[in-house]
């Protein structure tokens, strides 16, 4: 059997609650930001929590709509807030990447793209003003049916770039754009693309907001992953689009590396709905899993980007898994929570967080958890408390552990550094 190809990260672009297009979230990520308030795109006040993290601002800013016009990106909105987010974070990966729209359709570009929400606001919006008596399927657009599907997200990516490739939704809850981009790593080391177009997307709406907080897993005020007070998460939104080659295709078209993605390992729990395996378990063995497929043993980890939901159970299970697989230095390792500074983007997590991982790399330092400050006796690990921290990443796992047990981790290094593996 051949060697399988190296895969490497040539651009991403990401639109968060802390930050429009790259260079705003990792200041964003710098400074402990919270991008956490009142939710003002619905009514939330008979709620448990009315908090959420809101992307605020509209995202076709004046360097968006450069990128869209550079690549050939068009930054439409008839698909809603998703899709919006996603076609910027689109445009900023694909002028990182130094590529156009016309470039894409040779049919060696995949897109594999994760996802929940899809249209669902937008069609909220449109049942709750339906005239009383009137039938939603006798009055309402084609236009309006066509935004709510979950893949409709990916549809619009490949509209816009045009990929010939193979294609693909991913919707497995939180997991969905880790395990997108563990998709796009194998099409290419299987030789079924050259490039592969990644990540993940996902809007706020009231139907994901509505379900946590019946299952009072929703704080009330923010997130505060690691600590001893934690009481919930808090729903975000945003995207981040990341554009996958293989090192032997890229370095032949001259582009810049800016990750090394190494490893991918997913686990099934099959243990509750709601809830990971009290033991660790299966957080461990996804990470175990990445790792062995990245060849590296766990010692070379500088760095965890933690799924670190804020809830009791999934940060308490995700210590211990991380103590399994990274034994007694997990007491002093760096493991933190961007969703502490986001809230939780559910599918679109994973992408969000590789690209915090991919900037703390770039600047050398650190993501924190915001929010830290009472030490839970439980969770023995270093959260980076409140602030970035300078320091080099050379290698990264960044982990998504999703309801029903859909668990994915990946393992990314720095563009620069050497492996013996």
């Amino acid at each position: 059997m051949s060697e399988r190809a190296s895969v490497v990260i040539t651009g991403y672009g990401a639109v968060t609650p802390i930050g429009v297009g790259v260079q705003a979230f990792a200041r964003g990520l710098r400074a402990g930001d919270c991008g956490v308030g009142d939710i003002t795109l619905f009514d939330a006040s008979a709620y448990r929590s009315s908090k959420g993290s809101e992307i605020r601002e509209d995202v076709r800013t004046e360097e968006m709509r450069a990128a869209s016009a550079a690549c050939g990106v068009p930054l439409q909105t008839r698909y809603g807030r998703t899709a919006l987010f996603s076609l910027a974070a689109l445009a900023e990966a694909l002028v990182m990447a130094g590529l156009h729209t016309d470039d894409l359709a040779d049919g060696g570009t995949g897109l594999a793209f994760g996802g929940c929400t899809a249209g669902t606001f937008e069609s909220e919006d449109t049942l709750l003003n339906l005239p009383e008596g009137q039938d939603y399927w006798e009055i309402v657009p084609p236009m309006e049916l066509l935004i709510t599907p979950v893949g409709t997200t990916a549809d619009v990516l490949l509209t816009a770039t045009g990929v010939r490739g193979p294609v693909t939704t991913i919707s497995t809850a939180c997991s969905s754009a880790t395990n997108a981009i563990g998709m796009g790593m194998r099409w290419i080391q299987a030789g079924r693309a050259d490039r592969v177009i990644v990540g993940g997307g996902d809007g706020l709406c009231r139907l994901t907001h509505c379900g946590f907080n019946a299952l009072r897993l929703v704080s009330p005020d923010r997130p505060r992953p690691f600590d001893a007070r934690r009481a919930g998460m808090v729903i975000g939104e945003g995207a981040a689009v990341l554009v996958l080659e293989s090192a032997a295709f890229a370095r032949a078209r001259g582009a810049r590396v800016h990750g090394q993605l190494l490893g991918f390992g997913n686990a099934a729990e099959a243990h509750h709905a709601t809830q990971p395996r009290p033991d660790g378990s299966g957080a461990a063995e996804a990470m175990g899993r990445a790792l062995a497929d990245a060849g590296l043993h766990p010692d070379r980890v500088d760095y965890v980007n933690a799924h670190g939901t804020a809830t009791p159970q999934n940060d308490l299970t995700e210590c211990l898994g991380a103590h399994l697989v990274f034994g007694p230095r997990t007491a002093s390792m760096p493991i933190s929570s961007t969703k502490s500074q986001t809230g939780h983007t559910l599918g679109a997590s994973g992408a969000i967080e590789l690209a915090a991982v991919l900037l703390g790399m770039r600047d050398g330092f650190l993501p924190p958890t915001v929010g830290w400050g009472d030490k839970d006796p439980e969770i023995e690990l270093d959260p980076v408390p409140n602030e970035g921290r300078a320091g080099a990443i050379g290698v990264a796992v960044s982990n998504s552990f999703a309801f029903g047990g859909n668990d994915a981790s990946l393992v990314v290094a720095h563009p620069d550094l050497e492996l013996a593996r």
